[in-house]
């Protein structure tokens, strides 16, 4: 029987909506699209409640349908952590207050989501390595609890797993390089988790593109697909002259097909996101 969502994709200036059906055990079809100019900024700014109520008003077109919500702040910080082996959810929750308490001094002011890392040849059977991912719990607090009182709210967090999770399923890696304004990150996914991952903060975009050109240059993958939204073209042209890997933009997946009337996108950062976060919550755990 098929299933439907609405995704919704924030970053710090955009919000891209798709409303998706699964169409097979793993795969989705969006069926509708749209993109409205305000994101996480407006949402912690002056224009706050105009913000809110544009986006609240987009949403609960589709109120009695699940909700998934895809987070993209500016900056997020990261932390390497060992798990004990098959700890639920509620387990994590407790275990990773007890690492954000070591790592932040002002614990309730954030919000962080564990990502689970492939194991390694010689891991102990009974760990389980995570990556914690942390980012400033306002806006998203509040716009998520306003959410929660009009939609069916599900799944959300940051953008991050479900990009890696397009690779579950699958033995062939894919290598992602994602480039923001005041961060990049690389890393490469197989079988649904990440087998390498790094983040790094940066300055300017010399800082982002000699990150870029240091782990390309390091890295033993033959292609490299490139998100973000400073990802332009100039700049893909600049780390492409910088390192022998093949860069393409990360597109839409082949689990992931579309109708005419997702048109209305004209974010694709904004639209991979969104399609990658409800393919996740419409498919299978894994």
């Amino acid at each position: 029987m098929s299933r439907s969502l609405v995704a919704c994709a924030i970053d710090a200036g955009t919000t891209t909506i798709i409303r998706a059906k699964s169409s097979g055990p793993s795969s989705i079809e969006m069926t509708s699209c749209r993109t409205i100019g305000y994101g996480l900024d407006a949402l912690g700014g002056p224009k706050r409640k105009k913000a809110a109520s544009r986006l609240s008003d987009a949403l609960t077109e589709w109120a009695d349908e699940p909700l998934s919500l895809c987070i993209s702040p500016s900056a997020i910080m990261t932390l390497p952590a060992w798990f004990p082996a098959g700890s639920t959810k509620a387990q994590r929750e407790v275990l990773g207050r007890i690492e954000a308490g070591y790592f932040l001094s002002n614990v309730d002011e954030w919000i962080w989501h564990t990502m689970p890392l492939a194991p390694e040849p010689d891991q102990p059977a009974d760990l389980e390595q995570q990556m914690m991912m942390f980012y400033a719990a306002e806006p998203v607090s509040s716009f998520a609890e306003e959410m929660g009182r009009r939609c069916r709210l599900g799944m959300h967090g940051l953008h991050i797993e479900p990009v890696v999770r397009l690779t579950a399923g699958t033995s062939e890696p894919m290598a992602v390089l994602e480039l923001e304004e005041k961060y990049a990150a690389f890393f490469v996914s197989r079988g649904g988790r990440a087998e390498y991952f790094r983040y790094w903060p940066v300055k300017n975009a010399s800082e982002r593109e000699f990150f870029a050109i240091t782990e390309l240059g390091a890295s033993q993958v033959e292609k490299v697909q490139v998100t973000g939204l400073a990802a332009d073209t100039a700049t893909m042209r600049r780390i492409a002259a910088g390192t022998p890997r093949t860069l393409e933009p990360l597109g839409l997946p082949p689990q992931v097909s579309s109708t005419g009337k997702t048109r209305g996108c004209i974010s694709s950062t904004g639209i991979v996101r969104a399609a990658s976060t409800a393919l996740m919550a419409l498919s299978p755990p894994g």
